[in-house]
């Protein structure tokens, strides 16, 4: 037996006197063993364990708790009654991914019959548990906390550039942890970077719309672009934990309260037993359609709004079985200008847009082949066309045309594909509809031309949610206000049309920038004349594409 081995013996000893004397009261007698530990065996653990519990037992410090109780765990002594008073004194002192990693540690450490003494800790890590998505484990979770205060620590020293991938690395473990998104448009705002960051404050919008830190950095990007204010504020940022305590007050509380209730009411034999009790219970509260989520549970709800098309379970999207593309607006625009175009190219004007005659002679034909209800006063430049300019912007943000030497061209893969495409080559055909399909949903800013870019932002995002009423309701023709009911009762929006005529209903921003746009734009819906309303409303029903692209796993529900 080592000397450090005979050392740690005799202190295992003098702390089970130390805690004997704390169960009697007798808080003298455990000073005085305290301090001779101390004197004797200054650097060992287990003196920093006895000090660290003095501080706790008998001054009640839990600061001072927090050193020694740390300080004997960094010298290898992780008994796990020390993790569990180490984690009381860590949320104490505010710690709060230290406390929980401690209790956790606690946990795995303790024998059968010590878990009963760790109630405390377990229902924290439980309650924590059954918030987390199912992806994620405890220890993710704690690893990403730590990524995420270093993130904010570094954004709080103006390190913004360091700190974007900590937040990055979050949102790819938990892409629902909307305070990172919060954080990393902030980092993107104050490095200049204005486009990125209204992303990732929409993003964090579209997860939770009411997320208060996102809406109000992303007025004051607004105002700062608008030359309202010349500086940024003071930076605000939130912590990892922070929101979750606000959470208290939405929904979520509801939940956890009805958990604790059921707890309360049941006896559990291990931390198993209990982990497999809210296991059940959460999974149950997941799978439950919910009337205000359009008859969706919690679960397919958060997937059709964060990641809609990698859901497996709830829809499958298969671009080969799509057919007759050429009646689709945007495939049939890009078709038409890359021929247009022709391999060479053809040169722009002075501000960079295609040829006024050219947007003319293809307005004339789109007219008598996809949409005989479009008028235009005059069409001066390329934006008077405002389809066209929209589908070029697409090409361009896919990379298949560029402006270059004064000339739009396609570029000779893109050159390529067209010929294919020309030749009868099916899969040519999907290639192209997939890349203009996938660029408009996700690179295309919805509110280029329209301007309300905080709504189009969250129309944007919240595709799958939109497809999943026209799966519902788009068998037959209804009026467009029945989208906009539906989507209101999960997400109240503004009614308000674009423009106000009085007595006359004018569409509102979500059924136009989002319906009879890019919905239809890509082929999604058809539109016509409603018997209801003026001029502009209108009835939409899905088209044959629509259910030859998306097959949907879930069941046909009763919504109006």
């Amino acid at each position: 037996m080592t000397k450090t081995d005979k050392d740690t013996a005799k202190l295992a000893v003098r702390l089970d006197e130390f805690l004997d004397a704390i169960d009697v009261g007798d808080t003298k007698l455990a000073r005085f063993i305290v301090k001779k530990a101390v004197k004797k065996y200054p650097r060992h653990g287990l003196s920093f364990a006895m000090q660290g519990l003095a501080a706790v037992y008998i001054d009640n410090n839990h600061s001072d708790g927090y050193l020694y109780l740390k300080k004997a765990i960094s010298k290898g002594y992780g008994a796990a009654f020390i993790y569990f008073n180490f984690g009381l004194c860590a949320e104490k002192s505010g710690f709060i991914t230290e406390s929980l990693e401690a209790f956790y540690e606690s946990i795995e450490r303790a024998s059968p019959e010590e878990l009963d003494a760790y109630g405390p800790a377990r229902e924290r890590l439980l309650l924590i548990q059954e918030t987390l998505p199912e992806h994620v484990t405890l220890k993710q979770y704690f690893a990403d906390a730590k990524e995420f205060e270093k993130g904010v620590s570094l954004l709080e020293n103006q390190s913004f550039s360091d700190a974007i991938p900590c937040f990055i690395k979050v949102t790819q473990s938990q892409p629902e942890h909307v305070q990172s998104y919060g954080n990393l448009g902030i980092c993107q705002m104050y490095l200049g970077e204005h486009q990125l960051a209204k992303r990732a404050f929409y993003q964090a919008l579209a997860i939770d719309p009411d997320y208060e830190l996102a809406e109000t950095n992303l007025q004051r990007l607004k105002a700062l672009e608008k030359g309202e204010i010349t500086s940024l504020p003071d930076i605000t940022v939130v912590d990892f934990y922070g929101d979750r305590e606000q959470e208290s007050v939405n929904p979520a509380r509801e939940v956890n309260q009805a958990l604790s209730q059921a707890m309360s009411e049941e006896q559990f034999e291990s931390l198993d037993e209990a982990q497999a009790f809210v296991d059940s219970f959460m999974q149950e509260h997941n799978d439950s359609p919910r009337e205000d989520l359009l008859g969706l549970t919690p679960t397919q709800a958060r997937e059709l709004l964060t990641t809609p098309f990698e859901a497996p379970a709830l829809l499958t999207r298969d671009f080969k079985r799509v057919s007759q593309l050429m009646a689709v607006p945007l495939y049939w625009l890009a078709i038409n200008l890359l021929g247009a175009l022709g391999p060479d190219g053809i040169k722009c004007t002075a501000a960079g847009n295609l040829p006024r005659d050219l947007c003319r002679t293809i307005f004339e034909k789109y007219q008598q082949e996809i949409d005989s209800g479009i008028s235009l006063l005059t069409i001066n430049k390329e934006e008077d066309f405002a389809h066209l300019h929209v589908a070029r912007c697409i090409l361009a943000l896919a990379g298949l045309i560029r402006k270059h030497g004064g000339y739009w061209k396609p570029l000779n893969a893109a050159w390529q594909l067209y010929e294919r495409i020309q030749q009868g080559d099916q899969n040519a055909v999907t290639e192209l509809y997939e890349t203009l399909f996938t660029t408009y949903i996700t690179d295309f800013n919805l509110a280029y031309l329209a301007g309300d870019e905080e709504n189009c932002a969250f129309y944007q995002s919240s595709i799958g949610f939109s497809l999943y009423i026209l799966y519902q309701l788009g068998d037959s023709w209804r009026h467009s206000r029945d989208y906009q009911q539906l989507f209101e009762r999960t997400f109240p929006d503004e009614k308000k049309p674009v423009i106000e005529i009085p007595g006359v209903e004018l569409p509102s921003e979500y059924i136009l920038r989002f319906w009879l746009d890019l919905a239809w734009q890509v082929g999604l819906i058809e539109k016509r004349q409603s018997s209801e309303g003026g001029a502009l409303s209108k009835d939409i029903r899905a088209t044959s594409l629509f259910a030859e692209l998306i097959t949907w796993h879930l069941p046909k529900v009763k919504l109006l």
